[in-house]
Parts: C-alpha cells; structure tokens; sequence
C-alpha cells in the first residue's frame, strides 16, 4: 500500500479548501484531499487508498482534518499553520492502525463524541471532593 503522507478533509468549502491547498503549499505540506459524500461509508483504508465512492451520501456537518503518515512534529507545525491561515477550527485526527480500518462516518461520530465529552470536562463547574455531613 501506499505510504505517502496525506491531509484529508472533511465539510471545507471551496473557498476554505482552495486557502487550505495555497497555505500548504507554501510550506511545502502534502496537499490535502477531499473526502467526498459518497466515499463517507467507506473504510479510511479505502478513501486513502483508492479512487473507489460508495453508494450512499453520508451527511456530517463537522469539519474534520485526518493526518495520515506524517510524523508528530510536523502535525503540530500544520496545526498551528490552520490557526495563522485563518481556516475554520476542524477537529484534528491521526489515521492510527485501528482507524484506518473503521468507516469514515463511524470515526467522525466518535471523534465528535470525544470532542464532546472534552468539552464538558472542562467547562464542568461541580464542586470535587469534599462532602458535608
């Protein structure tokens, strides 16, 4: 299989994926691919791998960026670069061993799930520990 680092994304607009593709590249990034709606069902396997769509739309409206084969410096170099690029505010994902496997629309329903709970973690106000008698 090919191993080339990829950027997918998910849900960017023409115009957002047109200033995604010139920021990268400007620093010399793999370009990023788009993840069309009819490849959503499909295996993260699948859509890095091959030209293949499926039958079925798969409607998110997240924005979701994947990071496959490229090493961590540099995810976080591309990380801050969407930040001084003013792009949209994806969620940020690594294709792992075990995600490569899962159909794209599961791993957007549990990377949104996992936004989520982060987000209630930390916006939680409950007072922890002590209890009164």
């Amino acid at each position: 299989m090919d191993q080339k680092p990829r950027i997918l994304v998910w849900n960017f607009t023409p115009e957002e994926k047109a200033k995604l593709d010139h920021m990268l590249e400007l620093v010399k990034a793999p370009p990023a691919f788009s993840i069309s709606p009819y490849q959503g069902h499909m295996l993260v396997r699948d859509i890095l791998h091959s030209d293949h769509v499926g039958t079925e739309a798969f409607v998110c409206e997240e924005k979701i960026v994947l990071f496959y084969n490229i090493p961590q410096k540099g995810i976080f170099f591309l990380i801050q670069k969407f930040k001084d690029a003013d792009l949209p505010r994806p969620i940020f994902a690594v294709v792992t061993e075990h995600s490569i496997n899962w159909p794209f629309s599961e791993l957007a329903a549990h990377l949104i799930e996992e936004r989520r709970a982060a987000r209630e973690r930390s916006t939680s106000t409950e007072p922890q520990g002590e209890t009164s008698s």
